[in-house]
């Protein structure tokens, strides 16, 4: 058995990990920028509590709230422009995988000094990043703090994709259950949704294959199956939203040595078109990605019914009606149409379509894009 597995965060993981992240914090750096999102951290109280903490430790702080929930590279470009002057020498994320996601994108700017659109389009490889990063994640979804990866949005080309270097990675993660707990029941089972699905993927990519990336996914795939529907039953549900935190932290590991299939490559082209969330689109997707890719990984897809319902598949049929008992249990069955989007706008999404296909077992196979955004208008 030969295998690699990367993993170079240091992280501090509970309940109650907050309200120590000043004093870890203070072991990175001692001038703070903080990058968090414009609305929920400051209506939470989230970023004060961080900067009052910092504050009584003698640690300067600054804060920078221009990231959207769909990060833009002009919003990086932004804040590493303002701040540069400044020289921040440790970068805090707060929020969820878009602040985190904006953050890797500043690191990278205040380290090279140059805007980050050549860097994520492709056309200028990443060298070096110097900036470390904390990640404070406070939803449950995209693993952002434990991997290596930042998506960010052209507006020029309208492409949202994704570039990756080993000095992306946290240097620290601090991962505390309580600061979902505010997440509404929308924000909730967008992101649960977004673990479920890389907990699929990865364990599907012909890009990852090791003991580790499995146990890894189908853990999470049976902590969401369990802990997801009491979570949106009880949002205060303390137990639930910590399985949930770990599961989504377990894919940020996954996802830092394996990757995703075709609905997150499908997705991205939806979120700039119709500014909708991430999770939102992928529920939309996954049901026609799952129909034409089952039987390509028959016994893999078989591993993964299994886990959502605990008892052995052994058939399409089985894995379908096991997504679907899933599905009904979070209580979400939509569609493309749900966006506004018609069939006439399949060939433009198709065009937008970045990153390799060929990860997915279905990636070959001729027109898999076309057919999973055709059948994802159906219900």
């Amino acid at each position: 058995m030969h295998f690699t597995y990367y993993m170079p965060t240091k992280i501090f993981f509970g309940c109650g990990e907050f309200e120590k992240a000043p004093a870890y914090i203070g072991t990175v750096g001692k001038r703070v920028l903080i990058v968090t999102g414009k609305y929920a951290m400051n209506k939470y109280g989230f970023t004060k509590r961080l900067v009052d903490g910092l504050t009584n430790l003698g640690i300067q702080s600054a804060v920078f709230e221009g990231v959207s929930a769909n990060p833009l590279t002009s919003e990086v470009n932004a804040c590493v422009e303002k701040f540069t002057p400044w020289q921040p020498n440790v970068v805090v994320a707060l929020g969820g995988g878009s602040a985190i996601d904006a953050a890797k994108g500043i690191i990278l700017g205040l380290s090279t000094g140059e805007k980050v659109e050549p860097y994520l389009l492709g056309h200028t490889p990443i060298t070096h990043v110097d900036i470390p990063l904390v990640a404070i994640p406070t939803t449950a979804g995209t693993g952002s703090e434990t991997n290596w990866a930042a998506i960010l949005t052209d507006e020029i080309s309208g492409i949202k994709t994704s570039f990756r270097h080993k000095g992306l990675f946290p240097s620290m993660a601090i991962v505390d259950p309580l600061l979902t707990l505010s997440l509404l029941p929308g924000n909730t089972v967008e992101t649960g949704f977004d673990v479920f699905a890389h907990a699929v993927e990865t364990y599907i990519s012909k890009s990852g294959v090791g003991p580790l990336i499995g146990s890894n996914s189908l853990t999470a795939i049976q902590l969401v199956a369990q802990f997801l529907p009491q979570v949106l039953e009880n949002g205060q549900n303390v137990t639930a939203r910590t399985y949930m935190m770990y599961a989504s932290m377990l894919m940020g590991f996954n996802l830092a040595n394996s990757s995703t299939c075709l609905p997150h490559r499908l997705q991205y082209p939806i979120g700039v078109k119709t500014n909708s969330s991430h999770g939102g689109g992928l529920m939309a997707l996954f049901e026609s990605w799952l129909d034409l890719t089952c039987e390509i990984s028959q016994d893999k897809f078989n591993h993964i019914a299994e886990a959502l319902i605990g008892r052995p598949c052994s058939s399409k049929i089985e894995v379908m009606n096991a997504y679907r008992q899933f599905r009904q249990s979070i209580n979400i069955n939509p569609s493309l149409a749900d966006f506004s989007l018609t069939k006439e706008d399949i060939s433009y999404l198709a065009s937008k379509v970045t990153g390799s296909l060929t990860n997915d077992p279905a990636g070959e196979m001729p027109g898999i894009v076309e057919k999973i955004y055709n059948g994802a208008f159906y219900k």
